[in-house]
This record gives C-alpha cells, sequence and structure tokens, in this order.
C-alpha cells in the first residue's frame, strides 16, 4: 500500500477506495476480473461484497482469499484502506456503522492490532496443527518387530547369496509388511557406505556443491542418497520413509514387466510395476515428491520459483507458496500420506518457501509433475481446470491416512 510502490502478488492498493477496477499498471488482472468488474469503480460498497468471499463475487478470480465472514472486519479493514489514499476518507464518509470512528493513526493501530497480528499468529498456528504426523509405533508394535529381526538374524546366518535372493522376504505377501530393521539385518550397508573424499580425477567433495545441497533444507557435507531420505535429521523431520516405500522387494526373475510369468507378454499396464531391469519404479516412488514445478497452472506465477519469489516474499513474508497455498487458499488438504510427517512439513514451512520448492522443483527427476491427487479443499472451485481432469481425487490406497479434521 505505499504510494507510488510497485505490484507484487496483488496489485498495488494505495488509493484502492475510490479507484477503477483493474487499472493498476502493470499488474496482470484475471480474465474473470476484467470481465465481471471492469469499468466499475471500488467504492466501498462493492469493496464489502468483495471481501466477503472474493470466489463467489468475481467467478474466475484467481485471489486464493477466502473473505471476512465478519461485517465488523470487513468494514474496519475497509475503513483502513481508505486512509491509504493522497485523498484519505473519513468513517462517515463511507457510511459505515460498524466501523470504528477513529482519527486516521487510531485506524491504522486498531486495524493492524485486529487483522493482523493477534489473528494472524492464532490463525497460523491453528493451521499447522490442524496436520497431523503419522502415529508412533506401540510398544507392543515395536516388541513384535524385535522379535522378527531376532529370528531373522538366526534364519540366514551364514546364508550363501543365492538362497538369500530367493528368501520370502523379498517377495509378497512378506515384503508389503517388512520394517526398516528387518531390511537392514541384511543391507545395513547401505548406512554406513560415505561418499568418496575425492572425484576419480582428484577434485575434492569439500570443494564441490551437489545438486541437493543447493537449497536450505540440506545441511552438512555430501553424503549417499539412503542417508539423505532415511538418516539426516531433516530428513526424519519432514518423512516418514520405509524401506518398502520404494522397494517393493528383488524378484530376480522379473527383468521387464512386459515379460512376467503368469500374464500376456507385453500386457504392462500404462504406469508398469517398474521400469525395465528396476526394482524400483521412478514414476511412482521418486516424483511423489520430485516432481517438476508446474508454475505454467498457477495464475499470477510466471516463472520458475527461484526467479517468481522475488515478488512474492520479503522478511514478512518467508514463504511465498503459502500466499495462495495458506490456511485460505488453494490445495490446503495435502501430505495426509503414511510417508510424510504433515505436520512438520508444514511447521517448517512457515519460516521458508524451500520446504515447499525442496520438493516442488527444486530436487526434481525428470521434467514431469507427479500427478498429486487433488483432495478436496474449502471452498475449492467446483470447475476442474483443463490440465487436471485426470488427476486422481485420492492418494494410493496403499499409502492413504484417515482424513484430517480441518478447522474452519
Amino acid at each position: 500500500m505505499d504510494e507510488g510502490g510497485g505490484k507484487k502478488v496483488g496489485p498495488n492498493l494505495w488509493g484502492i477506495v475510490g479507484r477503477d477496477v483493474a487499472t493498476s499498471e502493470g499488474f496482470k488482472y484475471s480474465d474473470g476480473m476484467k470481465a465481471t468488474l471492469s469499468g466499475q469503480s471500488w467504492d466501498a460498497a462493492m469493496l464489502d461484497e468483495f471481501l466477503t468471499k472474493p470466489k463467489a463475487y468475481v467467478k474466475g478470480t484467481a485471489m486464493s482469499f477466502s473473505g471476512l465472514k465478519k461485517e465488523a472486519d470487513r468494514h474496519n479493514l475497509i475503513a483502513y484502506l481508505a486512509q491509504q489514499s493522497g485523498t484519505p476518507l473519513s468513517v462517515a464518509d463511507l457510511g459505515f456503522a460498524t466501523a470504528a470512528a477513529t482519527p486516521a493513526a487510531a485506524t491504522e493501530t486498531a486495524t493492524t492490532e485486529a487483522l493482523a497480528e493477534e489473528p494472524a499468529v492464532e490463525e497460523a498456528n491453528t493451521f499447522v496443527d490442524s496436520y497431523t504426523n503419522p502415529p508412533a509405533r506401540t510398544a507392543d508394535e515395536q516388541a513384535a518387530i524385535d522379535a522378527k529381526v531376532a529370528a531373522l538374524t538366526a534364519e540366514v546366518e551364514g546364508m550363501d547369496y543365492e538362497r538369500a535372493r530367493y528368501f520370502p522376504i523379498h517377495f509378497p505377501p512378506q515384503i508389503n509388511e517388512a520394517s526398516n530393521e528387518e531390511c537392514l539385518v541384511c543391507h545395513s550397508e547401505i548406512l554406513t557406505h560415505k561418499p568418496r573424499d575425492a572425484s576419480p580425477a582428484g577434485v575434492p567433495a569439500s570443494d564441490t556443491i551437489a545438486w541437493y545441497q543447493t537449497l536450505a533444507t540440506y545441511d552438512g557435507p555430501q553424503q549417499t542418497f539412503h542417508y539423505r531420505h532415511l538418516q539426516s535429521d531433516y530428513a526424519k523431520s519432514v518423512m516418514n520413509l520405509q524401506c518398502i516405500s520404494c522397494h517393493k522387494g528383488n524378484d530376480p526373475r522379473e527383468e521387464s514387466p512386459d515379460m512376467i510369468y503368469g500374464r500376456a507378454a507385453f500386457s504392462a499396464g500404462k504406469v508398469p510395476e517398474f521400469t525395465l531391469r528396476k526394482m524400483v519404479n521412478p514414476s511412482t516412488t521418486c516424483l511423489r515428491c520430485h516432481g517438476a514445478f508446474p508454475y505454467e497452472h498457477m495464475d499470477g506465477v510466471d516463472a520458475n520459483w527461484p526467479q517468481a519469489r522475488l515478488d512474492f516474499e520479503d522478511e514478512e513474508t518467508p514463504n511465498g507458496c503459502l500466499t495462495c497455498h495458506g490456511e485460505y487458499g488453494f490445495r490446503t488438504n495435502r501430505h495426509n500420506v503414511t510417508y510424510l510427517n504433515a505436520h512438520n512439513i508444514e511447521d517448517l514451512a512457515t519460516a521458508s518457501s524451500d520446504t515447499c520448492y525442496g520438493c516442488h522443483g527444486g530436487r526434481q527427476w525428470y521434467r514431469i509433475s507427479y500427478p498429486y491427487p487433488r483432495h478436496p479443499w474449502p471452498d475449492m472451485d467446483e470447475e476442474t481446470p483443463d490440465w487436471a481432469l485426470e488427476r486422481p481425487t485420492a492418494s494410493d490406497p496403499e499409502y492413504q491416512r484417515p482424513e484430517p479434521t480441518r478447522s474452519e
């Protein structure tokens, strides 16, 4: 709202009360805004209706804010906006009986306290706390796993490699329930292996930056793939990955999804169980978290995030993603799967957009985005955009958790 200031996520709001709709220079307005209100002016009455529920008042608006339900809140906000002008309007000029009839300085102070400081802190915490992490193991569950590990350790001692390859834990149904501890009875080297101190050409690892070290979410020296996903502090905080989240077994007979015993040749599905000669299918594992950043589908985002974030973030807004994906925004029903710690993700996201971009684009695999399910969220637009028509509306049953309770 600075006089002469530029656009950010929205147009500059200096002098908005009384200004013609969609006339802020340099801002790209939605087609819905221009088609519905072009030629009109933002008087107090129109602002009152718009701020009640923007998406209902202007069909097709890109504004994600769901609105202010309380009349007094709307009127106090408009009274504050009316002061941010070269020709400020008084409360009497607006005709609001519920707005506080105070001088401009008092209006600014009261509005800032009422609409910014106290509710923002309370609502942000409520929003984060509406997400939960998967439940921890019970004592009985841990005891059962410990017993399985002891039995498995005794059974595989001295076993030759060929017998081990065909051990039942590598196949359904045992693989579907195998714990990390059971897998690590034989595969503990994934946690002890370390990267080279220097490349084959002699370049020290300490003098280089690996691709996963380019974001704030990774801290420390270079580490192996399994360490980064299972052992690092950040992985333990935001992920709840199990070995079987990616590895569905190690059947040496399955060299191609199109040549599996028991079914017709070349009859694999569009998304096969695994890719050729790989027992992990990147399309259904890596891409669940490491899809590309599809900014082409996002209103108001005209470039990839490292560039676009400059218009969305400042000291008071450390995570520009939450401008649209915060409490009153798009896709607020998310991360509710067994392999993610949803609460921790949302908590860390309040401090940095690297928490979001680190997975959604910053460390992408391939140039495509995983078709994330569009779980319905409050005030979700009833019309599905063309690019999302084939998106599922629920997570894979294998990874589903009970739907969380969202506070209104």
